[in-house]
């Protein structure tokens, strides 16, 4: 490897399985230190262990990097706090992160009050937790990156409406991190993955079944149950993210998947019809609407 992130110190959520441990060994390939958290739940957000953390930084250490683990809950900013101060601690100022941590919860209408806090604070949550506590420290020293998974879940396109909401607010999260920091030597991009991991496997049942009920198009199944592709294929594009290379890319939003990296489009206005002056114009009518919609906004 190159070692381009030499002297660097990582913190990567999620980071004892899947696309977490994958970014992980990745970063610390390049020379970065890193901070390795993991809760070590199942697929299911159940139970706690620290095998997972500690068997990849385990393995870090074995290749030859520098590694802690964090068996702390990044779905509590205390949780997030604790795995920024062990980072601090052992390393240094925090100047990447990677925020990947992640689990099969419920998600639809049907959720109770108490489902629908639990599944923002581990997808959402998490993310603004981890820029609080990191992001202001790097403007402060004029360096850092910020990464932020989501999925192609933000567009609704596997059902599931509170992962749709948490997965955007991810991408417009990052959008006003990138905004508000521009300038300062800080970045922040949202990571997409597609990757064949323990929790894309587990939800094919569940997306077979969305798929019977309508909810989800066949594409989406078919793509699922093929499986996205290896794990590797997704941290280049994240260690590059966080090189100098990466120092002028913000507010974006990568997809990684089988060996295809694909950047998103951002939010713009696409189309829109005009009557006279903005200041005296009486408002549309509704006859109108049903005239001017369908022909010149949706067409």
């Amino acid at each position: 490897m190159s070692g381009r992130l030499k002297g660097r110190v990582a913190l990567v959520t999620g980071a004892g399985n899947g696309v977490g441990k994958a970014c992980a060994l990745a970063l610390a390939a390049e020379g970065a230190s890193v901070v390795v958290n993991d809760l070590g739940t199942s697929e299911f957000a159940q139970g706690e262990s620290a095998s997972a953390a500690d068997a990849t930084a385990r393995e870090i250490r074995s290749a030859g990097g520098q590694a802690e683990p964090s068996y702390d809950s990044v779905a509590s900013s205390a949780g997030v706090a604790n795995a920024v101060n062990i980072a601090e601690q052992a390393f240094g100022p925090v100047d990447i992160v990677v925020g990947c941590a992640g689990a099969i919860l419920p998600g639809d209408l049907h959720a109770s009050d108490e489902s629908y806090h639990r599944f923002i604070d581990l997808f959402l949550s998490q993310k603004f937790w981890l820029a609080r506590a990191t992001v202001p420290g790097m403007a402060e020293r004029g360096w850092g990156r910020f990464i932020a998974a989501t999925s192609e879940g933000a567009r609704g396109t596997v059902g599931n409406p509170i992962f749709a909401a948490a997965m955007g607010g991810v991408v417009s999260l990052v959008k006003g991190i990138a905004n508000d920091y521009r300038g300062a030597g800080v970045t922040a991009n949202c990571l997409a993955p597609g990757a064949t991991t323990r929790l894309s496997q587990v939800m094919v049942p569940h997306l077979e079944q969305a798929y019977q009920e309508g909810k989800i198009t066949r594409e989406v199944f078919e793509g699922a149950k093929a499986g996205p592709g290896p794990v590797t294929h997704v941290p280049p594009i994240v260690t590059w993210l966080c090189t100098d290379a990466a120092a002028d890319v913000t507010g974006r939003v990568f997809n990684a998947r089988g060996g295809k990296v694909s950047v998103w489009s951002d939010y713009e206005e696409v189309r829109a019809i005009y009557r006279g002056d903005a200041q005296t114009s009486p408002p549309w009518s509704l006859e109108e609407l049903d005239q001017f919609v369908p022909a010149h906004l949706l067409s």
